[in-house]
């Protein structure tokens, strides 16, 4: 009874989620436009859809050149309650910059809540009054007593699962052994060695018992940590794997020095999982949102995922199968001749999605989710490692139509 689960969902080696601050998008049209572009195959403002699977962040109030939720205008805000239904609004990027008192936390928290799917991912933005971490994003979301603390309502519910403070690393692949391979770039040797040479430090810092930088310890995406007042939480770790640093070419403008042959070949090789820092938001111009090297660069993300050597999902997606990947349990036993896979999960829905075990006689098998039998698997052809395997399905994301 040779049982095992594979990594990743099959036939796939390896995992990418592109999580975008929305900072600094100029308008609803870019907004929208953006994730049609991402999202489907259909012509669009910035070019021909390369059929990904991407989120994007939402907040509120912010200066007039950004669009956020509230300054949209009725439609923008259906549009944005139609992609937080779909899944593809999967993180809220703190309340705002102007959000600094519980009256409007409130109306804001019950604004996007309205539908049946939640958003469950935060993201620090900034020095934002309602970031979740007093160190380095600076801020009182966590602080009881403070104008703008929340986690009460927001996180301590379970509402908000998954946390991200502000931490990035420049290693591409997570969830393996650090690699600083795909970093040197021949033609900026200077800068790129630079860049190698700070991520050794972190490595190292955390090592010797640095908070700041534990989570580049172990290079795993998720980890269990608590916030200032003691709340639990799943906190996340993001890459930039930019050989100017993770603070270079984080954007629409640079993303095309982020997403390359070499990048994407390392996170395949290494059969890594990663959370790629962006803003997709700072375009070229309002006229041109992306370039031609933008362009070329998702191409190229989408060739990686048509060859079935990456699959790209959405930020809480990856997050949540890398939850239960992390937690679940299953015990193998052979009954009157059959093999039975017994599962015990917290979890259910999309984030069982994907979840392959490798077997020798799949024809032979039964499934169980939590003691009830499940039907909704598939026997798969052999993969690479010459092995069969099963899967519960993973059910692609539905764009909505944005006509509204």
């Amino acid at each position: 009874m040779s049982v095992s689960l594979r990594k990743f969902p099959y036939p796939y080696q390896a995992m990418l989620a592109i999580c975008s601050d929305l900072d600094e998008t100029p308008n609803k049209k870019i907004y929208v436009e953006t994730a049609r572009y991402l999202n489907t195959t259909e012509e669009t403002l910035l070019g021909k859809g390369v059929g990904l699977e991407v989120g994007n962040t939402i907040y509120f109030d912010m200066p007039e050149h950004n669009f956020s939720y509230s300054n949209t205008d009725d439609d923008g805000r259906k549009k944005i309650q139609k992609l937080i239904q779909s899944g593809h609004i999967d993180c809220l990027h703190s309340f705002g910059d102007f959000v600094d008192s519980r009256e409007k936390i409130e109306l804001y928290w019950s604004e996007i809540r309205q539908g049946e799917r939640k958003i469950e991912v935060w993201v620090d933005h900034a020095q934002a009054p309602t970031n979740l971490d007093s160190d380095i994003m600076e801020g009182q979301g966590a602080i009881k007593g403070a104008s703008a603390y929340h986690t009460d309502l927001t996180v301590q519910t379970g509402a908000l699962p998954f946390i991200w403070k502000g931490r990035v690393t420049s290693c591409v692949a997570q969830n393996v052994k650090r690699s600083y391979k795909s970093l040197f770039n021949a033609k900026h040797a200077k800068a790129s060695i630079k860049t190698i040479l700070l991520e050794f430090i972190k490595g190292w810092l955390a090592r010797l018992g640095s908070s700041k930088y534990a989570m580049h310890k172990n290079n795993k995406v998720l980890r269990k940590t608590t916030l200032i007042d003691g709340t639990p939480v799943l906190e996340f770790l993001r890459c930039n794997p930019s050989w100017g640093g993770v603070s270079m070419f984080d954007s629409a403008r640079g993303i095309h020095h982020v997403l390359t042959e070499s990048v994407l070949s390392t996170l395949v090789k290494n059969e890594g999982c990663s959370v790629f820092y962006s803003h997709l938001g700072k375009v070229f111009s309002v006229e041109l949102p992306f370039s031609n090297e933008t362009r070329r660069s998702f191409e190229l993300l989408a060739d990686f995922q048509r060859r079935k050597e990456i699959l790209t999902t959405t930020t809480r997606r990856l997050l949540g199968y890398n939850r239960t990947v992390d937690e679940l349990e299953f015990t193998v036993k052979k009954v009157s001749g059959d093999i039975q896979i017994h599962l015990t999960t917290a979890y259910s829905g999309e984030d069982l999605n994907g979840l392959t075990w490798y077997v020798d006689a799949p024809k032979q098998l039964s499934l169980f989710v939590n003691g009830v039998k499940y039907t909704d698997w598939v026997i798969n052809d052999k993969d690479a490692s010459g092995r069969q395997s099963i899967s519960i399905k993973w059910e692609t994301l539905i764009f909505p139509n944005m006509d509204i």
